[in-house]
């Protein structure tokens, strides 16, 4: 027998329950407006079997029941004594033990026979006194089916329309895949949608992505999803001012779900969700470092980080001192070593911000680029290609074929590619002005530009050579967008074009302006140096 922890609720979100005395219903369901379902003070275990000493040796009886079981009688009434006050409610001075089932042994039948030592009956001392019987009633009492698995109450089936079951179904099914690429226990795919039938702030903005996604794949207006968005927005504003920590789980889960559509956004990307993502991570000061969802979620926010330096020139004011503390750097599996490459090439990022009054220190550069070598030798033997092929432009081949053991495999190499990129573009005297700036006005080294190029299309041929990881064709988007000026051979240009407009058709990721972009540097390129042929 054992005493009852909250009720099912807080216990399934893993919070405290507290219940104020003389309530029907705990603090955070009566905060949330929820049905609270309060479990009987007591839970009583079943004893299927003792155990008695005979001759220095245990042997163990089974107790089993059956329809004809005679019940031995007791001498005089069993009570049940109230613990909160100073005596039993029916007057009785003393609560008399239960009797034993009879077995055909009068030591079993009565234990008092029996010496203290010499019976365990494995039942658990109450930590207090059972209640009185007429303190209890039917109320305190989960429902009990004899025929099927216990189920929640009608209240808390989900009451999904077939529209927003059919959304709830393309986000397990095409997008989350893509979040839970290096997450071994795959918190997107399978965690988190079952918290958004408990949490409906969090299944607006799983239906906003779901149906912006869809609307894109489909070229339909995306009414839907902006509809979705306002009344996830509703829930989420006055959510912030509600920091605690079971609140901020969840405001973490749908700001950084939230980002995912700025993302796919078709207009400029205001990086609203951006900024609250990271204000949230490093409030948590223990946000990648706390296991579980929460360590989940915020690993996709860095990958969320770095893209939006790559690609928009925005600083990295992450903590990452909350990631060099995670389980990442404690295991030695293929999602844990692509981590510490996502985490190496965020590292690097960070201390290369384009700020001409912001010096690198050269010391901890150096400790840095260490640690990218270091990881690169000390990767994982399986992390070897199954196959390697080089390009060859020749043959209409810019990019090599690149077949890996898993889909970690890929993308961790992809960041170290990203790393050494960085690394390359770490020149102090190069500082202060963009990339391509830098090289239409007064260019980048010639050998600087070809290992940039030999990276970039490296990350491009792990994309194509792996097609099923879909995660990675996000980073090859983002480093030709960044650094695709320095692919100088007119069939690497071409090659890469086709490749976004690939990513664009198979996972509706935008790559339009891109191409936009890439086309008006290289034409602006031509005009002062002839390209390669």
């Amino acid at each position: 027998m054992r005493v009852g922890k909250g009720c099912e609720r807080c216990r399934h979100r893993h919070i405290r329950c507290v219940i104020p005395p003389g309530a029907s219903a705990c603090t955070p369901c009566t905060r949330l407006d929820r049905v609270c379902h309060l479990d009987p003070r007591f839970q009583f275990k079943t004893v299927r079997h003792v155990y008695q000493k005979s001759n220095g040796s245990a042997a163990r009886f089974d107790l089993v029941w059956d329809d004809e079981q005679v019940w031995v009688d007791v001498e005089q009434p069993v009570t049940f004594v109230d613990g909160t006050s100073d005596g039993p409610k029916t007057g009785e001075e003393t609560q008399q033990p239960p009797a034993a089932i009879s077995s055909g042994d009068d030591r079993i039948a009565n234990p008092s026979l029996q010496e203290p030592s010499s019976i365990n009956t494995e039942v658990p001392i109450p930590e207090e006194p059972p209640v009185h019987p007429d303190q209890l009633s039917l109320a305190d009492f989960p429902p009990y089916h004899t025929s099927s698995p216990v189920r929640p109450p009608p209240d808390e089936y989900p009451t999904l329309s077939l529209r927003e079951a059919s959304l709830m179904r393309r986000f397990i099914q095409n997008i989350a895949p893509w979040v839970d690429i290096c997450d071994p226990w795959s918190h997107f795919t399978t965690v988190i949608p079952r918290r958004a039938l408990q949490v409906p702030m969090v299944l607006k903005a799983i239906l906003t992505l779901a149906a912006r996604h869809e609307a894109i794949l489909t070229g339909q207006s995306d009414w839907e999803a902006s509809t979705y968005h306002g009344e996830c927005l509703e829930l989420l504003i006055p959510a912030l001012d509600q920091l605690e920590q079971d609140l901020e789980e969840n405001l973490l889960i749908t700001v950084v779900i939230l980002r995912i559509c700025e993302e796919l956004e078709n207009s400029e990307d205001q990086r609203f969700h951006l900024t609250g993502s990271n204000r949230l991570v490093n409030l948590s000061s223990r946000s990648g470092s706390s296991r579980g969802i929460v360590e989940a979620v915020s690993w996709q926010f860095l990958r969320q980080a770095i893209y939006s330096s790559i690609v928009q020139y925005q600083h990295l004011e992450l903590d990452l001192y909350n990631y060099e503390r995670s389980s990442m750097f404690q295991r030695d599996d293929d999602f844990a070593f692509a981590n510490m490459a996502i985490f190496h090439c965020a590292h690097i990022i960070q201390l290369c911000r384009v700020l001409p009054d912001n010096p690198v220190d050269e010391q901890l550069w150096g400790q840095v680029a260490d640690a990218v070598d270091g990881w690169y030798q000390h990767r994982p033997l399986t992390w070897q290609p199954l196959r390697y092929q080089d390009p060859d432009v020749t043959e209409d081949r810019p990019f090599p074929e690149i077949w890996m053991t898993s889909a970690p495999a890929v993308v961790g190499m992809q960041y170290y590619h990203a790393a050494c990129i960085f690394l390359t573009m770490s020149d102090p005297g190069s500082r202060g002005l963009r990339e391509f700036e830098l090289a239409r006005t007064r260019r980048l080294a010639e050998a600087d530009r070809e290992k940039i190029a030999v990276h970039v299309i490296s990350v491009i041929g792990l994309s194509w050579s792996n097609e099923d990881v879909q995660n990675a064709y996000f980073l090859a988007c983002h480093l030709l967008y960044r650094f695709g000026y320095c692919l100088q051979h007119p069939v690497e240009q071409r090659g890469s074009l086709e490749f976004l407009s690939h990513v664009e058709t198979l996972l509706g990721w935008r790559t339009a302006w891109i191409r936009s972009e890439l086309s008006h540097q290289w034409g602006e390129l031509a005009v002062v140096e002839p390209p390669s042929t």
